[in-house]
């Protein structure tokens, strides 16, 4: 990876954590770039490759191998087709992959034209805890079934969060355990939110969703999402399963942060389901704490790798369930057909 040279664009919270992630890679990083030049050139300086330090992101389009942007939602659209536009082999995107279904879309096929490999940090899709509660609940069986057999019901508690900013996460990640897609979405976003931290000119606010999701064999599952702004933050999720209940926390750190499931023993499962069967405890590895920072490594390192996991049609799916939110919510809750279609591809929502 040493010969490959990286550029930032963006260095908020975010932005930092890119750099941390290409250190760990061993990707060496040529430049970045912040709206505030003093911040990019004060961090540059701080380093001991000493990167080119710009305020103009354009100033960073040639001589790169890897293009991170860390910027809001809405600047991701002109970014992504500028790379493209100057052939960077890899771009890494952080979510969300754009403000709307057709940005998403003109993107994907800007970096496919061009030939650039594209990726959207969609990190849950990474992280260690993460991929340990996949393998738990959608890979090992016992006795040739899933542990808690089909999903039924994905209920995530997120607590305050706009849809797009942390929302988006969990509506890919339920779709992800279970290899699924989202085909509608209803929700009730809330109508006065509280004032976006990123600023007045963002709307993403939080509220109640739900999500239909179908596997590759047509075996659906609905998913429910509380993301007000008046709930304390939780992040936990239980799926509930034609065999038994699994719950995640993707956030606390061991010993406290958990992963734990129950289910109908393998011998008992010929029972029909209406009698009682009391399940049994399954043991899960639960991983170590949210680590952002070695996801974003592992997804750089899969975007640059000879066998990359392409997760742009993720990306585009979780930007139209947040999209399709808002149609929902603007239409009282109705449900919203995805993959959006018509009207709904142009709605463009300034979400972070």
């Amino acid at each position: 990876m040493k010969d490959l040279k990286a550029a930032v664009i963006g260095l908020g919270g975010m932005g930092r954590r890119h750099l941390a992630a290409l250190d760990e890679a061993g990707i060496g990083v040529a430049g970045v770039c912040d709206m505030n030049l003093a911040v990019a050139q004060e961090l540059a300086g701080a380093r001991t490759d000493k990167p080119l330090a710009v305020s103009d992101w354009r100033g960073l389009l040639s001589g790169v191998d890897v293009l991170c942007i860390a910027t809001n939602g809405p600047s991701h659209h002109e970014i992504v087709l500028a790379a493209a536009a100057a052939r960077i082999p890899f771009v890494l995107c952080e979510k969300p992959m754009s403000t709307s279904g057709a940005k998403a879309r003109e993107m994907a096929e800007a970096c496919e034209k061009a030939g650039t490999r594209l990726a959207v940090n969609l990190c849950r899709r990474f992280l260690t805890r993460c991929l340990l509660f996949r393998k738990a609940v959608a890979l090992s069986d016992m006795g040739g079934e899933l542990v808690i057999g089909r999903p039924r019901r994905f209920w995530g508690l997120i607590g305050g969060g706009g849809v797009g900013c942390v929302g988006l996460h969990y509506f890919d990640y339920a779709a992800w355990l279970f290899d699924a897609r989202p085909v509608w979405v209803s929700a009730e976003l809330t109508a006065c939110p509280a004032p976006n931290v990123r600023g007045p000119q963002f709307c993403d606010p939080g509220g109640q969703v739900s999500v239909g999701f179908e596997c590759a064999d047509g075996h659906r599952f609905v998913g429910d999402f509380e993301l007000s702004e008046d709930v304390p933050r939780a992040s936990r999720c239980l799926v509930i399963g034609t065999e038994g209940t699994a719950e995640f926390d993707d956030f606390t750190p061991p010993p406290t942060g958990s992963a734990s499931a129950c289910a109908r023993p393998p011998d008992q499962r010929h029972v029909a389901k209406t009698r009682l069967v009391q399940p049994e405890s399954v043991a899960i590895d639960h991983g170590p704490a949210l680590d952002i920072v070695q996801a974003t490594r592992d997804c750089l390192l899969d975007l640059v790798g000879p066998f990359a996991h392409s997760t742009v049609r993720a990306g585009i799916e979780s930007v139209d369930v947040v999209l399709g939110a808002h149609l929902s919510s603007q239409q009282g809750g109705a449900r919203v057909a995805l993959p959006l279609t018509g009207a709904g591809l142009a709605l463009d929502v300034p979400i972070t």
